[in-house]
């Protein structure tokens, strides 16, 4: 379904794309992460404890992964990093799913994602390099188990 989403702030830590394992996970990282203390004290003084999601922005020839959380936008930190994320028009999936989900082989996850999509998946792989918002966001509520990707559509779609 598309959806119009507000303008966000993603709080986590960020990992180039050669830190995918040979599994095509990130699971080490969201790991790293897990076990960070800045993230864990942030979380918990943010009341945040329950939720977790992962960003992927993509580039020209590469991407970057994020993992942390959706905050205020006047969250204060340290020792983590701050993405802002803009309103825009996305394709929203929901299901359920728990935490593992994040450890998923990417290269698995994000074609079933874009399948899913149909021509605006098609789309956005295709304009990507015009696409001035090229970001996948998943965010998981521990609590319910559910689970919303966003796929942020072309501007000329919006």
């Amino acid at each position: 379904m598309q959806t119009e989403i507000n303008e966000l702030t993603f709080i986590g830590k960020a990992f180039p794309d050669r830190m995918m394992d040979a599994n095509g996970t990130f699971a080490a990282a969201n790991q790293e992460l897990e076990a960070d203390s800045a993230f864990q004290a942030f979380v918990k003084e943010a009341g945040l404890a329950g939720q977790r999601a992962s960003l992927i922005v993509f580039g020209p020839e590469n991407f970057m992964y994020w993992y942390g959380v959706i905050a205020p936008k006047d969250s204060e930190v340290s020792g983590l990093l701050k993405f802002s994320l803009p309103s825009a028009r996305v394709f929203q999936k929901e299901e359920t799913a728990n935490a593992a989900y994040f450890d998923l082989p990417l290269n698995f996850e994000l074609p079933r994602f874009l399948d899913e999509a149909g021509d605006l998946g098609s789309d956005f792989q295709a304009q990507l390099e015009e696409n001035p918002n090229p970001y996948i966001l998943r965010q998981l509520d521990l609590g319910s188990k559910k689970l919303t990707k966003s796929l942020y559509l072309p501007v000329s779609q919006n």
